[in-house]
């Protein structure tokens, strides 16, 4: 009987694979990052826009758009609000002001200031913002109040303790404003809940109606969320909810001022220049040090970075010192992981091993401290989100958003490319690392 013939194994070129995995990846960030800087028209009419979202000190790109820059670091614009009181007390002044920042914070304007002047209330915002919407939510009094059928008020907004907004259905048109109450407003909405069973409660807004709400059962738990909003009214109340209610009626002067940045004029083009140059001092010691190791180092840096970014652009950030803070602060933390597992690898080079076998170790266990260093910060971002904090809610997001970019980055993209590295240049230390003992790998 005749044997068939052996079949030859199929022999896979490694290097070219890896060559072309690399060639792939290093095409795909370029493009990401020109894309980052320049944007792109999505049609021929420029109908729909990639707007470009990587800060740069030039003018010539129009990122200010997607990143809009906050009143401390972009030009301004000034609004003047007259009180509709006579001779308002200090304390209610300082109530104004207190109201005033609750409700630019709750829209992410974190560095807009508000100021009393000659008894007029001076509200600086950038003037890439919403102004004239923000001049309306500004001059609203906010008093809210819960009344029964025949319009007897049984509580008020001040015991709302926390507001939020959310879909009520799958329509995505369909917004429910949640609200919780304290210990009095619990009592108060369970008793007349429970009286006005099968009937309506009315909900006013400055002495105007803004739901009616029917009882279906008594609702005794504190909570209690109402449909049938739009996204914007829905986010509306719920920040006004949340601010509480001015003292007084304000009445806001037609033109705003425009000025300058509150930080001045070139802190701007300052700070990103510096950013810059930290990046390439930082890119230089890891190039000289760690050699083509280095080079992916600072290739996931920079795909990091500009991932970062673009969440930020994503979710609405402005472009302020909270932003930056929250981008930068996962980015330290990487160059730290990156040290630190490297250093580890370098250690076992310098002791005999071979790369291939260091990069390994120094996963299993001096890269670690940077994995544990980037989860803990992520929990605590995430524990801020869930909180929700008013001031540091928008910085939470980025904040976390960038630590899941740096997790990525640094413990599967960065593996990734550098053990496609090691298959295409082969594994000798002194490609690795400087000064080095060379030691064949077997």
């Amino acid at each position: 009987m005749a044997h068939d013939k052996m079949k030859k194994p199929i022999k896979v070129n490694r290097k070219l694979i890896s060559a072309v995995t690399l060639l792939v990846a290093l095409a795909l960030t370029v493009v990401f990052l020109v894309l980052g800087v320049t944007g792109r028209n999505m049609d021929p009419e420029g109908l729909y826009k990639l707007l470009p979202w990587l800060p740069t000190p030039s003018t010539s790109y129009s990122w200010r758009q997607a990143l809009v820059p906050g009143a401390g670091l972009g030009d301004t614009v000034t609004l003047t609000f007259t009180p509709d009181a006579e001779a308002p007390t200090q304390e209610q002044m300082d109530q104004a002001i207190h109201v005033l920042v609750k409700r630019l914070n709750d829209f992410g304007w974190t560095d807009a200031a508000v100021v009393v002047q000659d008894g007029k209330v001076l509200v600086t915002l950038p003037q890439g913002a919403d102004v004239e919407y923000l001049k309306t939510l500004l001059s609203i009094k906010g008093e809210f109040a819960f009344t029964d059928p025949d319009g007897a008020a049984f509580m008020t907004g001040e015991n709302v303790t926390e507001a939020t907004f959310g879909y009520a259905d799958q329509t995505g048109t369909n917004i429910a404003l949640s609200m919780q109450f304290d210990k009095e407003g619990k009592d108060a909405f369970a008793q007349k809940s429970t009286e006005l069973k099968g009937q309506k409660i009315i909900i006013n807004r400055d002495g105007q109606i803004l739901a009616e709400p029917g009882i279906g059962e008594p609702i005794t738990e504190g909570i209690v969320s109402i449909s049938g909003f739009n996204l914007e009214i829905a986010r509306e109340n719920a920040v006004l909810l949340r601010s509480g209610a001015l003292p007084f009626l304000m009445t806001a002067q037609e033109e705003g001022v425009d000025g300058g940045p509150l930080l001045g004029d070139k802190v701007q083009k300052t700070l990103i220049i510096a950013l810059f140059a930290v990046f390439a001092l930082v890119a230089v010691y890891l190039l000289v040090r760690f050699r083509l190791a280095g080079l992916v180092a600072v290739w996931g840096l920079l795909l990091q970075a500009g991932l970062s970014w673009f969440f930020a652009a994503i979710i609405g950030a402005a472009f302020t010192m909270l932003t930056l803070i929250a981008v930068a602060i996962p980015f330290l933390v990487s160059i730290f992981a990156v040290l630190r597992l490297y250093s580890g690898m370098e250690d076992d080079i310098k002791s005999g091993r071979s790369f291939r076998q260091s990069l390994k170790d120094a996963y299993a266990r001096s890269g670690h401290a940077g994995l544990d260093v980037q989860v803990g910060l992520l929990l605590i971002g995430i524990v801020l989100i869930m909180l929700n904090l008013g001031l540091i809610s928008l910085f939470s997001e980025v904040f976390t958003l960038s630590l899941l970019v740096a997790l990525v980055c640094t413990q599967l993209i960065d593996r990734i490319l550098l053990n496609e590295t090691i298959h295409l240049f082969g594994s000798k230390n002194a490609l690795y690392a400087a000064s080095t003992t060379v030691k064949k790998e077997g």
